[in-house]
């Protein structure tokens, strides 16, 4: 089944007209779904080779090799609801691509076209290794340098969420480039190409040189009383 097709399988999954969808299809297209359920309830989607899809694209599934940009739009598209198509397009990307560059609307369509054209199963293969190389990169490599974990104890009960900080909300990317840029305006597009890996090891080094000098600063005061 093609990525495309899954897509808006998915789509009328969640409209509840799944069974509209299928009987509006092609006949060829009906057998192609079939064929990827099967193959999915007997678990061969575990021994998916995604190496086709990497000969012909740049291929990202290390967290580390993206760019800042590039990582902002994968988060965007975790949040908008996990647009599979998004974050696609942000791991997938043209073979001549030297470095991320999603400027070109043309050529961004001609991608996500081309995408929606390959096999579901590889696609969603490089997504989920995306996802694996997030999960342990930010929340165990580099926990609590962008997001913290935190995971309820025995018997304790979920807080009611807090009214959002829209403020925060909206600018946070923002203000973590404008940080790593010393407030440069000049600096920032430099900043947005930076590779992860050296985002978060700067960023690393700020939060543990911060929480130091805060430790130092309460050993003071307590010194003075």
């Amino acid at each position: 089944m093609k990525f495309g097709l899954k897509l808006k399988m998915m789509d009328a999954v969640r409209e509840d007209r799944l069974d509209k969808f299928l009987s509006d299809i092609p006949i060829l297209e009906r057998l192609d779904v079939m064929n990827a359920a099967d193959a999915v309830e007997e678990g061969s989607f575990r021994a998916i080779d995604a190496s086709s899809i990497a000969s012909r694209y740049n291929v990202y599934t290390d967290v580390l090799n993206m760019s800042l940009t590039q990582f902002i739009l994968l988060e965007y598209a975790i949040k908008a609801d996990f647009n599979e198509s998004l974050i696609a397009k942000t791991v997938i990307r043209p073979k001549d691509e030297p470095e991320f560059d999603n400027t070109d609307q043309e050529k961004e369509e001609a991608l996500i076209s081309s995408i929606y054209e390959e096999d579901a199963i590889a696609v969603s293969y490089i997504i989920k290794s995306m996802m694996n190389s997030r999960e342990y990169v930010l929340f165990t490599k580099f926990e609590g340098v962008i997001y913290n974990r935190y995971e309820l104890e025995e018997g304790e009960e979920e807080e009611e969420p807090e009214e959002p900080d829209t403020f925060t909300e909206r600018w946070f990317w923002y203000s973590i480039v404008r940080a790593l840029a010393n407030e440069d305006l000049q600096k920032f597009q430099y900043v947005y190409d930076m590779k992860m890996s050296d985002v978060l090891v700067e960023l690393a080094y700020r939060v543990q040189l911060s929480k130091r000098i805060e430790a130092e600063r309460r050993a003071e005061e307590a010194r003075r009383r």
